[in-house]
């Protein structure tokens, strides 16, 4: 016991740091409910209306410390009450403008969870979403008062919850949409492209699938710009930017698509052909005239297309001249 009170009186210090208050505060216990802390002559009320109307007097003032804790108050005593779907909200509505984000975010899913049918669950979602996007752009959440690190992990996960609780409402699209953006901003581009792709599965004859099409076409090109030029993933930006071109050939993005899918033809031509400069210079001519002509047919108007039908006639003529076969010396990995 005595080792016990040191740790009881070291924790209530900090729980007197921590906690933000206007007034003198401490633990209240009531029967029924236990010990709370409370700020001291806090208003009680006796009856479930009594306690949601004092929720609603400190929201009323923007005072959401004290609104908070008169709704926690009226659940913790009376959580089946008639009052409680809409003491749940004021919650969730007085940690939101008391900037306490993740923890609205959990409140409204309580909420949505507990009262699937309030006229409110619209308007949760709508909240959910909107803390998504706050933590997709950078918001540090708080804790205890202190502003913690930027989490796009949250964002991400209050978007996929999104998309649990209202597949079919206007926000399921959307909230899948910025899952996708919100890799594209992680520059983890593959697994932007399959969220994108879900989105597009999912909600196919939503108009953001086209969005979500050319999207795919993006996060594949950024991809291969990062690892020195990835031909895979080239080829499959290229392969995305045809298809939106070709299911979507009114669509507002289509010159933008092509042009896109131009230039990415012109780049795996220079790489193609510096893939067979590689092999010519190590006499592997015959390896070198395989990716001279990829880049022939990768871009064949292309500069590199140019030269590379150089290359093919003057390697051509040296590897079928008589006598030959000396020249082409084992393949070697660029």
């Amino acid at each position: 016991m005595k080792r016990f009170l040191p740790r009881f009186v070291a924790i209530l210090l900090l729980l007197g740091i921590f906690i933000p208050h206007t007034s003198q505060a401490g633990l209240v216990w009531r029967k029924g409910e236990g010990w709370t802390w409370e700020s001291s002559g806090m208003p009680v009320g006796n009856t479930p209306q009594d306690q949601l109307d004092i929720g609603k007097q400190f929201f009323a003032k923007k005072d959401y410390g004290h609104a908070v804790a008169a709704y926690r108050r009226l659940l913790r005593r009376w959580p089946n009450s008639f009052a409680a779907e809409e003491a749940r909200f004021g919650l969730a509505e007085s940690l939101n403008g008391a900037d306490y984000k993740f923890k609205a975010f959990k409140e409204y899913q309580n909420l949505i969870e507990k009262h699937p049918n309030s006229d409110r669950y619209e308007i949760a979602l709508q909240r959910q979403f909107e803390i998504g996007e706050r933590f997709m752009h950078g918001y540090r959440d708080k804790t205890f008062g202190i502003r913690l690190f930027p989490s796009t992990d949250k964002a991400i996960d209050i978007f996929e919850q999104v998309v649990k609780n209202g597949p079919y409402s206007k926000l399921g699209p959307q909230a899948q949409m910025k899952i996708g953006q919100t890799y594209e901003l992680r520059k983890e581009y593959v697994s932007a492209v399959h969220a994108y792709e879900r989105l597009m599965e999912k909600y196919p004859s939503d108009p953001l699938a086209e969005v979500a099409q050319f999207q795919i076409g993006l996060a594949y090109r950024a991809e291969a710009k990062r690892a020195e030029y990835d031909q895979n993933s080239a080829n499959q930006a290229v392969a995305s930017f045809t298809d939106y071109t070709v299911r979507y050939p009114q669509g507002d993005k289509l010159k933008t698509a092509e042009e896109y899918q131009t230039a990415l033809k012109v780049e795996q031509a220079r790489g193609s052909f510096q893939i067979g400069q590689f092999y010519e210079k190590n006499r592997e001519y015959k390896a070198a005239l395989i990716y001279y002509n990829d880049a022939i047919e990768h871009s064949p108007k292309s500069e590199w297309a140019a030269s590379a039908r150089q290359k093919v006639a003057a390697l051509t003529a040296r590897v079928n001249q008589p006598g030959a076969a000396h020249l082409v010396q084992p393949t070697v990995n660029p």
